[in-house]
């Protein structure tokens, strides 16, 4: 379910069913043109997982709106992600996953209130590209797979 008002009203209506909450972790680089576009490549790819993975489990997952954040910055950000993941979990969400491809997260991970889904991800590309759908497509998979195992744990 997409943080939008239809798939809301519906996530209202039947919330008991609905137990878990996905994040997509996205930093945002400003200083230096390249950086900056590859952050918005980034950003696109994060939105495509996250969009699979929506498809891929909608009526179970909330796919909540994208959590940007300074790069760099992953562990300054843990306390403000963690009061974020807070206040989602006012409402019955038992499994919450942060998604991203920013490696810097791994280093507070054990300080997130989430399960961190990390990859390494491409810093360039073309989202068309036969090699960047076939990373997609693979990558997609094991993601599904660690959100399943973790459901029967």
């Amino acid at each position: 379910m997409k943080w939008a008002k239809k798939d809301l009203e519906q996530f209202v209506k039947e919330k008991e069913y609905i137990d878990t909450l996905f994040i997509p972790l996205i930093p945002i680089h400003t200083s230096i043109d390249e950086k900056m576009t590859g952050s918005g490549f980034q950003a696109e790819l994060t939105n495509l997982f996250s969009r699979i993975i929506e498809e891929q489990f909608r009526g179970r997952i909330v796919l909540a709106p994208d959590y940007y954040y300074i790069a760099g910055n992953a562990e300054a950000e843990v306390d403000r992600v963690n009061n974020w993941i807070d206040s989602f979990t006012e409402k019955p969400f038992s499994y919450v996953f942060l998604f991203s491809f920013d490696r810097n997260w791994r280093k507070s991970e054990s300080d997130l209130r989430g399960e961190l889904l990390w990859f390494p991800g491409l810093r360039h590309g073309d989202l068309q590209s036969t090699e960047t759908q076939s990373f997609v497509k693979e990558q997609a998979k094991e993601i599904v797979e660690i959100i399943k195992e973790s459901w029967q744990t």
